[in-house]
């Protein structure tokens, strides 16, 4: 698919979460707590609810690429990815270093490059992660 197509649901995912981070009560007391409490169901329905709002005339125009000499339509040839404001809803997440909805933008656009430089771990590797984490928690007394 066209990587508009792909980039409106990561945005329109990004707004949710932050919107259910806002919603949450108790959000200004412990951000990564309230992370945590997203569940795989949360996800599914929140890609969900992205998907659905995504464009049919976004969608054609991904496919014209793909399928030129079968599909004949008249799609606009500037379909516009639906701007998502997302300056206020992280403006509201944090009190100093307001963000323009430009850098708003950029930022959930660059996401995604943070994760490309993590390295891939082997299942030896995970197992010795966890392991050691669970010894800590052994550490802890009430």
């Amino acid at each position: 698919m066209d990587q508009n197509v792909i980039q409106n649901i990561k945005l329109g995912y990004r707004k949710l979460l932050l919107t259910n981070i806002l919603n949450d009560p108790v959000h200004n007391e412990n951000v990564e707590k309230t992370l945590k409490n997203v569940n795989v169901k949360d996800v599914v329905f929140s890609l969900s609810n992205c998907w659905s709002s995504v464009s049919t005339l976004l969608i054609n125009k991904s496919w014209e690429n793909f399928l030129l000499n079968f599909i004949v339509s008249e799609v606009e040839e500037n379909v516009q990815t639906e701007e998502i404001q997302l300056a206020s809803l992280i403006n509201q997440l944090q009190n100093t270093n307001l963000m323009s909805n430009t850098e708003a933008l950029q930022w959930a656009a660059k996401a995604d490059d943070s994760l490309a430089g993590n390295e891939i771990l082997t299942d030896v590797e995970i197992i010795r992660m966890v392991t050691t984490e669970d010894d800590d928690d052994d550490d802890v007394t009430p």
